[in-house]
Parts: structure tokens; C-alpha cells; sequence
């Protein structure tokens, strides 16, 4: 022990002895090791982290599955499968929604989950004040009661300690309050209002094709979601041959943790990131290496002097790796308050995509990574250093004939050479994979989503069943709205729909029939609903290919019309005009006999589900004819959209002051939110590259000027036997071309090998994009020759007669 306090001590010194060279090195790694402990802090909020429930890695979502894609249960399924599944210690379902809360003060809209007896009992989480929803609660004509979140309890209720047992209207109906949720509690995500979800007997026997229920559940204690998986699937089948004219094409379940389903879609982009943050460090390290190196040799005649005063080799090594530890914690430290920033101004942003952002911090398990980052790197950066000087051959040399010709010098050399052709090597993988995110990003911008979102503001609008049952009302209502609006100053045109494109919302319905005729048994074609007023499409500028879009005309009563959108038409009529023909389906929406009718147009397709998705079928249905509840708004301005809001508030609380408008948003923060995890990733893998490209350029500009200095009397040799300046930086410059050209080679290879990781992440571009390697490789040979000019142009104007007195 005091030994190892005389090394620490005896570092202390060494250190402060060269305060810039050590400011460079804790610098260089504290930037590495912030990055990465940053990185590492989300990766472990996000996809490592358990959720804050009790044997939450027992919680899984369970799916039907069809034609390889995943679906939500039905009613009459979820019934089933609670009576027939033995795996779970709990199965609930729930839906989620929005509900305007008034009675308190101003109405606000709420995001609400409609939700099962055993949902709470699943998560094991009860209210923090009063109860969750009883027997009676749950029935179809039971007293309404609402549970809420402890912010809402807060910000909407006034912190009101008496408020079980209050009422208050939610959607236009008296509602008591009946519990309160823990502080931060909001599953499914966001959701701040908890209503009982409500089956009536002929729910349960209408509804079997109707799925829209998201099922939860508890494993019992062993068993695995394989097994349940297995008993789901036999379930599955068995209500398939029960039930074949709605349970027809099922043809699997799938159980899978909360977790995973939770983190799925960002999980390769975060890993990856992870990945290319630690690729940065390593970088840092051999710069640092490299840099120990040089310094290593200057003090060989030191620790020459030290060993043949009687220290041992492993003396010597541990005293060098002390010093290597000693800048590595205290790098460490610093980074891990670098990290602390980071983490707390990503955990303020709003990435759509990206889950559980607002849980993550630094706590035990980041500074325990960070620790072993910080010893890690310390052995990387350090054991060169130690190895070359604990030779005791070397040390003989190094007293005997003076380190500029000793086998140390050589060793330190390719040593030397080995660190820059890793750093090239990784940093290529670094800057293909940046650029192919990029070009995928690029390409993504610049897709055409099929509408113009420039100029168009968006909102949200629900009506209640207690006061809009009446199908007269609801168009009463929407049409006056639109009158209005279209009336305000600068306002081009107007719409609502049913299923904004971008926001997710959707409604995916089986065809029952087309042109009058059932559709054949196994021939399942699917239309996601759309229902819009005549001023939509030109609202969102959304093309007619074919026919009309709708008009005032198509009232009710009047015969049943439909639009459908080009893929639409392919899929339903994929050879002939989509014009003219009729399809019905089978849906709950708006009313309770199938829809449908005789097709007026066909529109251009929309990315309804984000610019990196295919356009969906679309089967577009008049508002008039099958008036809904809930719609957004499309509001086209000559002016900025976002002037018009607190007219069109005003509009609507003249109409029906208990009826709030929400999600106030341009459709093109609508477009940009659906890339936003693809932009960040390309912004930081960006950033990454960048810094890695910087590395590289130092680590190749120090070899080289290190190595001239070492063969500075064997190019003045050189020049004395006749050797001209231009032969000596060609010398020195090929010397430089030869360790780029085997890192890129070896960073070729490396990024082959990563192709399968890329391509979880890239849209419509190949992991191995040619364009892209040969602008990393042009980019990195520029770098490398650029970063060797300096020192091989002074190695052209070495004096020989200087050069060989070793001055």
C-alpha cells in the first residue's frame, strides 16, 4: 500500500510537471468518456431500466397476428381469451382515447385510456388516494366514475385533499372522481384520465370483428413468454375455427414483454449510437496512447537509471499504469459531469419516438459505468506505454546506445503505426455509417408525403355522446364550424377528417364486399377508414387522380358515395378504373351497418404513417353520411396558420363553450416529428464522425512529425548522398499513404461486417452504398495527406550537415 501511494504521489508530480500536455490528455478524455457515459444513461433509461412497476419483466403485451402483422384483440376475443388462458395471473385491456373534462374551471381535453377491471391489478399499482373502479362501474349502464393522474389532480383539480367522491363533467356526462394515481404514474404512455371500459351483452357478441382492444397481462411466476406464445396461438386457432366469418386469417399470437414492445423501434438507433460513441473513445484513447508513447521514449534513459538501481519490470509497468489511471479518473470525473449536463438537457426534449426520455438520469448504475470506462480506458491508453519501457532489453539498449537508435525507438514506431491505423480504420466505420444515416435522412426529408403541410394548421376536436348522439347535431355542428372558419381573414380553405395523416390514428377494417359481391374465403383485403368533409382535400392539396371528391351534395340521403387513394384502387380493382365500382365493409364507425358505397374518385396516396412507411390503402367516407365524434381539423391560411388559434377557440366556445379544441399544431411539425429519432441519430452520428475525422488528422500529423524528428540523421543521410526535398516528402508522404490505405482497408471490412446493424436503421438505402465508401475513403486519404503535409514538407528542408551533428 505504500508503495502504490509513493507511485500515486510520485505521478502527481509528473503530471503537474507538463500541466498542458495533461490538460490535453483529461480534455481529450473527458469529452470520451461524457459522450459515452451520456449515451450509455439513455440506453440504460431506456431500454435497460426496468419499468416502475413490481415484476415489471413479467408484464407483456399480447397481439393476434395476421399475414406476419401484429393486431389489437376484439372484445369478444379479450373475453375469450381471459376465460381460456392459464398463463397470466391477470389479462386486461384497454383503449386510448381523449376526453374533455369541464366543471372545474376551463374544459380541457384530456388524454384518457378507456380500461378493464384488472388493468391496475396487472401494472400492481393502486390509486394514491381513494379506489380503483368497482363492479357496478364497469357495466355498460353503470355510474359513471373517472380516475385521475396526480398532475391532473394538481393542475386541474386544485390539489383538492377532499376530492373522492367530487363531480365533475367528462364528455358532456356528471362523473365522479373516484381516485387519484401516484405522482408520475401515466401508463399507457402519457395518458392522465382513467375511464372503466364498458361492454354491454351485445358488445360481447357484435363485436368479435372489432379490434381495437390492447391487451396486458401478468405472467404467472415461471412461466416464459415462449410458453405463452404457444398457449396463445392454440386459442387463436381454436376461436378461428369457432368463429370463421370474423376470426378468418388470425393466424398466431405473438406475447412479448411490455418493455420490448415500449422500445422496439428505437432500440437499434440507440445501440448503434452507443456503439459509435465508444468507437469515438477509442479513438481518443490511441490518440492518447500515441501521445504516451513519444512521451515514454524521452523517459527511457529515466527508467534505465531506476531499473539498474534494482527496480523490477512489474515496478516500473505499475508505476506507468498509476499514472495512466490517475489522468483516466480524473478524466472520468470531469466527464461525468459533462455527462449530468447532457443527461438533464436530453431528458427536457420531446423525441417523438423515443420512450421513458423523462426517467432518464445519472444515478448508481451510470457512475459505476463511468468508473469502469475511466479504468478501461486507462488500461488502453496505458499498457503500450508500460510494455515498451518494462522490456528490460529495451531499458539495456536505451543506456547502451541512446534511444534514437535503440529497438525501443523501432518498437515505439510500429506501435505507433499500429494506433493510427486503428484510428483509421474506425473512424472510416464512424464516417460510412454516418453518411448512409445521412442519405437515408436526406432522402426521407425530401420524400413527398402526398400532401402540402406548409400553410396548414391542425387541431383536435371531440363530441360528447351525452350531448351529440344525434347524427343531425354532429353535422350541424362541424358545418358551422367550417362555415365560420372559412370566413376568418386569409383562410384559402378548410376540413375535418377522421384519421389525420401522421398523428397514428387509424382505423383498419376488413372488405366484406366488392362491385356487390362477397369476397371469396381466404381473399382478405384490408382498407384503412378515413372520413372527411368536402373541404379537406383541398385543405391539404391533396391530387384527384380520377372522378370527384366529395361536394355538398353528398348529404345524407343521398346515394352512398366513396373516394378511395391510388393504392387503394390497385389493391381492390387491380385491373380496371377504380370509378364507378362499389365496396362495403363490415365497421362500428358512426353507425352500425356496414359502409361504404359507389366509388367517385381516386386521390393520391398519403404517408399517413410517417414519411419512412408505404402508403396504407385508404377508403375515404363524406362526414355527412357517416358522422363520428372525433376529427381534426385542417385549416389552410394565406397567413401564419398559428394567428388564426385564438379565433378559432373563440368560434368554438361561441358554439359550445363546454367543448375544448387540442393538439394545436402545424401539419408540418406533424411531418417533421414522424423523422424525428432518424434526424437526431443523423445529427449525432454526424457529430461523431466529425470528431472521429479530427482524431484521425492529429493521430496521423503526430506520427508522422514524431517520426521525422526520430529519422532526422537518416534523411539527412539521404539528402547527403544526393536524395532533393521533393524525394524526401514523397518519402515521408507515402509513409502516411501506407498506414491510411491498410486502416481503410480494415475499416472496409469492419463496415461489411456492421451492414446488419445498419440496416435496421436506414431507409430505402443499402448498408453497402458505394457512393457512400468511396466518399468515406476519398475523405479519409484527403485527411491522412493533408495531415502528413506539414511534417513532410519540413522533412524536405532537413540540412544534412545539422541533421548528421544531431543538432
Amino acid at each position: 500500500m505504500e508503495m502504490l501511494w509513493q507511485d500515486l504521489r510520485y505521478a502527481v508530480r509528473r503530471l503537474a510537471a507538463a500541466p498542458l500536455t495533461t490538460l490535453a490528455i483529461v480534455g481529450t478524455l473527458a469529452l470520451g468518456i461524457g459522450a459515452t457515459s451520456a449515451v450509455f444513461s439513455v440506453v440504460q433509461g431506456v431500454l435497460l431500466a426496468p419499468l416502475p412497476y413490481p415484476d415489471s419483466d413479467r408484464l407483456v403485451d399480447v397481439y393476434v397476428v395476421t399475414e406476419g402483422s401484429e393486431a389489437t384483440a376484439s372484445p369478444p376475443d379479450f373475453a375469450d381469451w381471459k376465460r381460456m388462458a392459464g398463463s397470466f395471473e391477470h389479462l386486461a385491456a384497454s383503449w386510448r382515447s381523449s376526453a374533455a373534462m369541464s366543471g372545474r374551471g376551463e374544459a380541457e381535453q384530456l388524454r384518457s385510456a378507456r380500461i378493464t377491471d384488472d388493468f391496475f391489478q396487472v401494472l400492481g399499482i393502486a390509486p394514491a388516494m381513494g379506489r380503483g373502479f368497482g363492479p357496478d362501474e364497469q357495466r355498460a349502464e353503470g355510474p359513471a366514475a373517472a380516475i385521475v393522474s396526480h398532475a391532473v389532480w394538481q393542475r386541474k383539480l386544485g390539489s383538492d385533499p377532499e376530492v373522492i367522491g367530487a363531480g365533475v363533467t367528462i364528455e358532456g356526462e356528471p362523473t365522479t372522481i373516484v381516485g387519484v394515481m401516484p405522482r408520475g404514474f401515466q401508463f399507457p404512455q402519457e395518458v392522465e384520465l382513467w375511464l372503466p371500459a364498458r361492454f354491454s351483452e351485445r358488445d360481447l357478441t357484435t363485436q368479435r370483428g372489432a379490434h381495437y382492444l390492447n391487451v396486458i397481462g401478468k405472467l404467472k411466476p415461471g412461466v416464459s413468454t415462449d410458453r405463452a406464445t404457444a398457449e396463445m396461438q392454440g386459442i387463436v386457432a381454436a376461436l378461428e375455427k369457432e368463429y370463421p366469418d370474423t376470426n378468418r386469417g388470425w393466424s398466431g399470437a405473438l406475447v412479448r414483454p411490455v418493455l420490448e414492445t415500449m422500445t422496439g423501434d428505437v432500440r437499434p438507433a440507440l445501440l448503434m449510437l452507443l456503439g459509435a460513441v465508444g468507437l469515438v473513445l477509442l479513438l481518443a484513447c490511441a490518440n492518447i496512447a500515441n501521445l504516451l508513447l513519444a512521451r515514454a521514449i524521452g523517459r527511457r534513459r529515466e527508467i534505465s537509471l531506476r531499473t539498474a538501481l534494482g527496480a523490477s519490470r512489474s515496478r516500473i509497468v505499475l508505476q506507468l499504469l498509476v499514472e495512466s489511471l490517475l489522468l483516466a479518473l480524473v478524466a472520468g470525473a470531469v466527464g461525468l459531469l459533462l455527462a449530468s449536463w447532457v443527461v438533464a438537457g436530453i431528458a427536457s426534449l420531446e423525441i417523438d419516438g423515443v420512450p421513458r426520455l423523462g426517467e432518464i438520469g445519472v444515478d448508481g448504475t451510470v457512475l459505476a459505468f463511468t468508473i469502469a470506462v475511466s479504468v478501461a480506458t486507462a488500461l488502453l491508453f496505458g499498457t503500450f506505454p508500460a510494455l515498451l519501457l518494462g522490456t528490460r532489453r529495451n531499458l539495456e539498449s536505451a543506456l547502451r546506445e541512446g534511444e534514437a537508435r535503440s529497438g525501443a525507438g523501432r518498437r515505439g514506431r510500429s506501435l505507433r503505426s499500429l494506433l493510427v491505423v486503428s484510428e483509421v480504420a474506425l473512424s472510416l466505420l464512424l464516417v460510412s455509417g454516418a453518411g448512409l444515416l445521412i442519405k437515408s435522412f436526406a432522402g426521407l426529408a425530401s420524400t413527398d408525403p402526398g400532401f402540402d403541410p406548409d400553410g396548414v394548421l391542425t387541431f383536435q376536436l371531440s363530441l360528447p355522446d351525452s350531448r351529440y348522439e344525434d347524427p343531425a347535431r354532429k353535422r350541424a355542428f362541424f358545418a358551422e364550424l367550417l362555415s365560420r372558419i372559412e370566413a376568418l381573414p386569409g383562410t384559402e380553405s378548410a376540413g375535418a377528417v377522421f384519421g389525420l395523416p401522421m398523428t397514428g390514428l387509424s382505423y383498419t377494417i376488413s372488405v366484406e364486399k366488392l362491385d356487390g359481391a362477397a369476397l371469396p374465403d381466404g381473399d382478405d383485403r384490408y382498407v384503412q377508414i378515413r372520413v372527411t368533409t368536402p373541404g379537406y382535400f383541398d385543405a391539404m392539396r391533396v391530387a384527384t387522380l380520377r372522378g370527384r371528391g366529395f361536394t355538398a351534395a353528398d348529404e345524407a340521403g343521398a346515394p352512398d358515395v366513396a373516394i378511395v387513394n391510388a393504392t387503394a384502387a390497385k389493391l381492390l380493382w387491380p385491373d380496371g378504373d377504380a370509378v364507378g365500382r362499389t365496396i362495403e365493409v363490415g365497421t362500428r364507425l358512426g353507425r352500425e351497418t356496414r359502409v361504404g358505397g359507389r366509388i367517385v374518385g381516386v386521390v393520391a396516396d398519403v404517408r399517413d404513417r410517417g414519411l419512412g412507411a408505404p402508403p396504407s390503402p385508404e377508403l375515404y367516407l363524406p362526414y355527412a353520411q357517416v358522422p363520428v365524434d372525433f376529427a381534426a381539423f385542417a385549416v389552410r391560411s394565406q397567413l401564419d396558420p398559428r394567428a388564426a388559434i385564438p379565433a378559432i377557440r373563440s368560434i368554438v366556445a361561441e358554439i359550445d363553450p363546454e367543448l375544448p379544441i387540442f393538439r394545436t399544431e402545424s401539419m408540418r411539425s406533424w411531418v417533421s416529428r414522424s423523422i424525428a429519432v432518424p434526424r437526431v441519430l443523423a445529427i449525432l452520428l454526424g457529430t461523431l464522425a466529425g470528431i472521429a475525422m479530427l482524431l484521425v488528422a492529429i493521430g496521423i500529423f503526430a506520427v508522422i512529425a514524431y517520426g521525422v524528428g526520430e529519422r532526422r540523421r537518416e534523411l539527412g543521410i539521404r539528402m547527403a548522398l544526393g536524395a532533393t526535398g521533393k524525394q524526401i516528402v514523397r518519402l515521408v508522404t507515402r509513409e502516411a499513404a501506407r498506414l491510411a490505405a491498410l486502416g481503410v482497408a480494415i475499416g472496409l471490412l469492419a463496415s461489411l461486417a456492421a451492414r446488419g446493424l445498419l440496416a435496421k436503421v436506414l431507409v430505402e438505402v443499402s448498408p453497402v452504398d458505394p457512393a457512400v465508401w468511396v466518399g468515406a475513403v476519398v475523405i479519409l486519404a484527403a485527411i491522412a495527406l493533408i495531415a502528413a503535409a506539414i511534417p513532410a514538407r519540413r522533412a524536405g528542408r532537413v540540412d544534412p550537415v545539422r541533421a548528421l551533428r544531431h543538432e
